[in-house]
């Protein structure tokens, strides 16, 4: 059987207003050359997470590691959003002030509003009632909380990596005033910089000893950091070099640990799909099982772990296999 040939990719980044006032935001296109009918079922906007831009997270320039490519290249018109504080996106105001001057920037609610100034231009740009959705660790959130109040907008809803609420003591406490239980740290601050060491630690630490080689490519990994770095100029004028991002996520987070959650699961009434890695250390059992049982509402969820992944796995060597099944879900 003759090999099907791989399409070209035409990508166009976009500069969209946001909903609110001086906010603009990078909106990646890719799509196969020649496309020119577009529909619902064929449309995906894909959401980061909480350290890295979206064309960090879904397009480094690696050959084979472009998840956008990959879903471009099945007919897809696939786009994805950086939201404020990241990237390409405006940076705000309190990213020019001292750390400990504001609260934590870009919270989960303000990041819905970036998102709905996304569905908003790509349902007009190409005339739809409806799009397909993917969040990735702390966009799960958000994605998930944008359905849950616009269901529909959505189509389907596919989370990587996801986060819910659930009670977790000892990580709250990472985040909470010293002998004020309940209440965040105010020395939290609205910002953080993030090393190459500490995104390292997290990944390094997920894959068991001595198997790093066999679960993801040295050019992975340098590519990973190298093409972040290239999307802070500030930070790379650093000592240690290192990205800055807003550390409302990591507020959000506080909440999730003391079991409040951004949004109501039982309002979600469309397909869900929950993906993760059996090593992810973000993503918890307890935290994903609790999604999909509060999913009460979604007709045709479903939860699929991946053996020998962490919470990285499109830079890992079993990434063809997430991309397919994220495209299975949304194909059906």
């Amino acid at each position: 059987m003759p090999r099907r040939s791989t399409p070209k990719i035409v990508q166009k980044d976009h500069f969209i207003e946001g909903l609110d006032p001086g906010v603009r935001l990078h909106l990646r296109e890719k799509q196969p050359s020649g496309l020119k009918r577009f529909e619902e079922a064929g449309t995906l906007l894909m959401l980061h997470g909480q350290s890295m831009s979206a064309p960090i997270t879904y397009d480094i320039s690696l050959p084979g590691y472009s998840w956008m490519d990959y879903a471009a290249a099945r007919g897809f018109d696939v786009f994805a959003l950086t939201i404020r504080g990241y990237g390409l996106s405006t940076r705000p105001p309190e990213f020019s002030a001292p750390r400990l001057a504001n609260p934590p920037a870009v919270r989960g609610r303000v990041a819905l509003r970036d998102i709905d100034a996304a569905v908003r231009f790509i349902c007009s740009y190409r005339n739809l009632d409806r799009i397909n959705l993917l969040g990735y660790s702390f966009s799960t959130t958000t994605s998930a909380a944008f359905t849950a109040m616009n269901g529909d907008r959505i189509r389907r809803l596919a989370l990587y990596a996801p986060f819910y609420a659930y009670e977790r003591p000892e990580v709250a406490a990472l985040s909470e005033a010293e002998g004020v239980p309940g209440r965040l740290d105010p020395k939290f601050g609205a910002w953080r910089w993030v090393t190459r060491r500490d995104q390292m630690e997290r990944w390094d630490g997920s894959i068991p000893r001595g198997q790093h080689s066999k679960w993801r490519e040295a050019r992975a990994v340098k590519y990973y950091w190298n093409e972040q770095i290239k999307f802070d100029p500030e930070g790379r004028k650093r000592r240690i070099p290192a990205v800055k991002v807003p550390n409302g996520p990591m507020a959000d987070r506080y909440d999730r640990a003391r079991g409040i959650p951004l949004y109501d699961a039982s309002k979600i009434k469309i397909p869900v799909l929950l993906i993760r890695g059996d090593h992810d250390r973000s993503s918890l059992d307890p935290e994903a099982n609790g999604l999909f049982k509060a999913l009460t509402g979604s007709r045709g969820k479903r939860h699929i772990i991946m053996g020998d992944g962490t919470h990285f796995i499109q830079y890992e060597k079993r990434r063809e296999e997430l991309y397919s099944q994220v495209q299975l879900f949304m194909e059906g």
